[in-house]
């Protein structure tokens, strides 16, 4: 959907998918500038989603002014070296049948994203996101790999991978049963893509939040370097 006026041409992207959800019209808006105003948003109860860089503060303000507000702090970083594990699991592509217990682990995993931030939404509909999220996997809507991690025949972590632009693997989403953390799980998860899905000269890239202190902090130490962070913006109205 293409809203234009004066200055420039905005673009807000319906999705369709996170619409039916969250229970309301929700857009993603991908170009910003100070000039934007409400009259060129959709009309009616929706929900708007969107990021700016850190050093923005002057946007920043001008979008809390329309209604936007912070639910999270995002950094991006990115790896262009092999990873060494223990390979303690057994780790591998998923299957077909390991589509019930990558749900069950995706949807009980996340408490920093910026769905369960959001005092907007319930926790019960940011843990049914994440579970469709990496449910989508299966159906063929997102993602060109998972990997699971296996230990005694049952599902204990898995990494969802998306090919960016043929030089770059993004972690899409990583989860680790909460009975299972502490093991090293996701490094060996991580290790596993590295060797499988890089091709030459590819790097591996992630998004975490920054208030994630155990996960920020495994990425550094597998040789993940900083590369730039974002605000994450919604907007209910």
């Amino acid at each position: 959907m293409i809203y234009t006026e004066k200055l420039e041409v905005k673009e807000i992207i319906s999705d369709h998918w996170l619409s039916k959800l969250i229970g309301k019209p929700a857009y993603f808006l991908q170009t910003i500038s100070n000039s934007l105003d409400q009259r060129y948003f959709p009309k009616g109860s929706i929900f708007m989603w969107s990021k700016i860089p850190v050093n923005d503060i002057e946007k920043l303000i001008y979008f809390q002014k329309l209604g936007f507000y912070v639910v999270n702090t995002n950094i991006q970083l990115s790896l262009s070296k092999k990873i060494e594990s223990r390979n303690n699991f057994n780790i591998r592509f998923a299957k077909p049948n390991d589509e019930l217990q990558v749900r069950g682990i995706a949807k009980n995993s996340f408490q920093y994203d910026r769905f369960s931030k959001d005092p907007n939404i319930s926790s019960e509909i940011a843990c049914k996101i994440k579970e469709e999220w990496a449910g989508n996997f299966f159906l063929g809507k997102r993602g060109n790999w998972l990997i699971v991690a296996e230990q005694h025949s049952k599902i204990v972590g898995f990494l969802q991978l998306i090919d960016k632009d043929h030089d770059a693997v993004i972690i899409d989403l990583i989860a680790v049963d909460v009975k299972s953390r502490g093991k090293g799980i996701a490094k060996e998860m991580i290790s596993y893509a590295y060797k499988n899905c890089l091709k030459k000269n590819d790097i591996m890239k992630v998004g975490t939040q920054i208030e994630n202190k155990l996960s920020v902090e495994l990425y550094l130490k597998l040789g993940f370097r900083f590369n730039s962070a974002s605000y994450m913006l919604h907007m209910h109205k």
